[in-house]
């Protein structure tokens, strides 16, 4: 994924690179401007105090101050658009992770990091707070784990939290899970790295380093941000010192590591280090009178905020630093300020609880991308917590809704998309796209492969030549794409030692607790299975769910003998435990579930309770089976295994069969029917039978090569076969007459 976002960024250097003379910013400068009022309190807007936009999207976050349960985000989706709508998001555990969040900050994978204006959450006298990270899945973000601090559950949706910086006033993501964060309690900047985080809840800090610049003085004002941006190209870190009322960068190739530090005791944690640095180049840029508060950076500029007047600064840092204009708002109380993928100004305003836009004179020329329409996306990332987002016949067919923000007619644009880093795929557009109107077009289709994509899709070239705004040239989300279509009969016995096993997609967020493939195999036959892992972790993952999708399945032809079976083992860890096990079915590419199968506690056990973690004999297991004719005539079916954790105890799933079963059976009117006996069997197969007219009996293995076949001539027999020396697996049993088929499945266990 790193590689896949150092490509596109790549790819978009060039517009920027092009574009470096004539930057839409410099449009502010002696313009006029008109506030556009993005959200307030009716957006459930309360104190805020920073916003970001999630890279690739259109997708605004807000932090709200809060009060003494922590604070909240208000997330826009499709901000500023007709069809803008808000979400209010609380995570419970808020009161430690995001507790009165003074600043966020997006990275290019999919996460944020936050800093709260706070000394510490449980009282005044320790010193145990700092950056927090989180994921903007918003299937995860206060979504997961919300137990509002249960003893001995996760905590919450955060990702991973380090403690050395109380009363943090600012953060900027650097790379990876790396951040600068400005530190109001110790008065210095900081780097942070979490390196590894420990997944939704958990609280594993060991992997976390941290530089200390100690001679990087900051001053905090109480109740007002310092925020801070890092230019990735030229490795300037700038930052509001608050205190002193000034605008400064330092060189962060600069400073020499002078020793190691020691958490105190009152912020105590074990880390993989903790460094001080001395000496790195800063400069003051310019000083105030008033309060400055936000900072962005863009394309060789900078915009500051300043709280006090409302006031936005506009600066060049292309050859030192030069102010290049002062953007009167008129609305004290500006927090938070960010340039937008529309290339306006964006901040908000604590004391109004409102966002602004700030818009100048309009560009001349300006394509921009305002949804990706097909295929349907998830924002973010491709690993994304979703069962939906699918596609399904082995092709992509990407289509764009393209908008003329500019003020002069689009007659042509270079559109290119890439699937995760791949070489771009290039599509032409010609036609005449007025100002102001939108168009739909579709791009070049291609195959793709089964498995978790991104998307990114670009507009490279306007009219010939790169147009006057580059951040609304890109949207980027995610898709789950299935493999070809299998027929029936289809088996899976978890026999191959990787997983999920080919074809097949997993879905889950928690690191700590997954499922697997286990050596245990349903009734000792075979040589694996999946196992849920709802025992061992450190934390109670009560409510966690996890999926596992089969591949597309081919129902064209199944009758109404078409069975799913599967074995099935699990023992409770105590008697109040309930762990689940569900079966859901689709027939729309997973966009809609319907449950077929479900079982939990008791029902679903297989084995006494026991207090270790279960493993299952062979003689603990048992074959649940569930008939799918109404799904009959259907061309594409996934099937989807669903367990929800009680956290009690293993679940245990193999030999999963889909396809035929007792076929006609409802309509023979008992002139013909056999059994089979014992099953599993070890030795002695016994096959019972009654006929009324010519029937054949065959065996086939599960690669369906024949290993057993008779004709029957008589009625009320008994055929006795020794199968002690056939090869341990499932193998199936038909009985075939002129007017009907039966199968059944038994399993060689020797």
């Amino acid at each position: 994924m790193k590689k896949l976002i150092c490509l596109l960024f790549a790819s978009m250097a060039i517009i920027i690179i092009t574009k470096a003379q004539t930057n839409y910013l410099d449009k502010y400068i002696n313009s006029p401007v008109t506030l556009t009022t993005i959200g307030t309190s009716s957006n459930q807007l309360n104190q805020p105090r920073d916003l970001d936009f999630k890279p690739g999207t259109n997708e605004l976050w807000v932090c709200n101050y809060g009060d003494v349960n922590g604070g909240t985000v208000i997330i826009f989706y499709n901000a500023g658009k007709a069809n803008q709508t808000s979400e209010y998001r609380y995570d419970d555990h808020s009161d430690h992770f995001f507790y009165y969040p003074s600043a966020i900050a997006f990275s290019d994978i999919g996460q944020f990091g936050a800093v709260s204006e706070i000394q510490n959450s449980n009282s005044s006298s320790p010193t145990f707070m700092g950056p927090s990270l989180w994921l903007s899945d918003t299937s995860i973000f206060a979504r997961v784990f919300q137990n509002n601090w249960a003893s001995g559950y996760p905590l919450g949706s955060h990702i991973d939290m380090l403690h050395q910086s109380p009363f943090s006033m600012g953060i900027a993501h650097d790379s990876a899970e790396a951040y600068w964060v400005m530190d109001g309690y110790n008065g210095n900047i900081c780097k942070y790295d979490f390196v590894q985080d420990h997944g939704p809840g958990y609280d594993n800090h060991s992997a976390g380093k941290i530089w200390r610049y100690q001679d990087v003085a900051v001053t905090r004002v109480p109740q007002v941000p310092s925020h801070l941006v890092l230019d990735k190209v030229n490795k300037w870190l700038y930052f509001i010192d608050g205190g002193n009322k000034k605008l400064k960068r330092m060189n962060t190739t600069t400073g020499t590591i002078s020793g190691n530090l020691t958490p105190p005791t009152t912020g105590n944690e074990s880390l993989a280090s903790y460094k001080k640095v001395l000496g790195a180049i800063v400069e003051t840029i310019d000083s105030f009178s008033t309060q400055p508060c936000g900072i962005d950076y863009y394309n060789g500029r900078i915009i500051v905020s300043d709280y006090t007047s409302g006031d936005i600064y506009l600066y060049d840092t292309t050859g030192g630093v030069t102010l290049l204009d002062t953007i009167v708002t008129g609305h004290p109380g500006m927090m938070g300020v960010k340039v937008g993928p529309d290339g306006h100004i964006w901040c908000v305003n604590k004391t109004e609880n409102k966002i602004y836009r700030i818009d100048a004179e309009s560009p001349r020329l300006d394509a921009s991308i305002t949804a990706i329409v097909s295929p349907s996306l998830e924002s973010g990332i491709s690993n994304y917590y979703s069962t939906g987002f699918n596609l399904c016949d082995g092709n992509i067919n990407p289509s764009v809704q393209i908008t003329n923000s500019g003020t002069d007619t689009i007659t042509s644009m270079e559109i290119h998309y890439s699937i995760d880093g791949s070489p771009h795929t290039i599509y032409n557009w010609v036609g005449i796209l007025l100002p102001g109107s939108a168009d739909l077009i579709s791009l070049t289709p291609g195959p793709i492969n089964y498995g978790r994509h991104q998307l990114d899709v670009m507009i490279m070239m306007v009219n010939g030549v790169v147009d006057d705004v580059d951040l609304n040239n890109i949207q980027s989300g995610s898709f789950r794409a299935f493999s070809p279509v299998q027929s029936l009969p289809f088996i899976e016995d978890f026999s191959a030692s990787i997983f999920p096993p080919v074809n097949w997609n997993y879905v889950h967020f928690n690191t700590n607790n997954f499922m697997s493939r286990a050596n245990a195999s349903g009734f000792g036959v075979g040589s694996g299975s999946m196992t849920m892992n709802n025992y061992s972790g450190p934390m109670n993952i009560t409510g966690q769910k996890d999926y596992l999708m089969s591949p597309l399945l081919d129902f064209s032809a199944a009758t109404l003998g078409t069975y799913l079976q599967f074995d099935v083992a699990y023992a409770k860890y105590a008697s109040a435990d309930v762990d689940e096990l569900k079966v859901s079915a689709s027939t729309d590419c997973g966009n809609t579930w319907s449950q077929i199968y479900g079982k939990s506690g008791t029902t679903l056990s297989t084995a006494p309770l026991t207090t270790s973690a279960f493993v299952p004999t062979s003689a603990q297991w048992r074959s649940d089976s569930v008939n799918l004719s109404s799904l009959a005539g259907e061309s594409e079916v996934i099937l989807l295994f669903t367990t929800i954790s009680g956290y009690g105890n293993n679940v245990f799933l193999d030999n999963v069969f889909v396809g035929a079963l007792n076929v006609g059976i409802e309509t023979i009117n008992n002139s013909s029917s056999f059994t089979v006996y014992p099953n599993p069997v070890t030795d002695q197969l016994n096959i019972g039978y009654s006929i009324s007219e010519n029937n054949r009996i065959s065996i086939t293995d599960v690669v369906g090569r024949e290993v057993y076949a008779t004709a029957l001539k008589s009625s009320q027999l008994n055929i006795q076969l020794n199968v002690s020396d056939w090869n341990n697996g499932i193998y199936f049993v038909t009985l075939k007459s002129e007017s009907t088929t039966q199968t059944k499945r038994i399993i060689v266990s020797n």
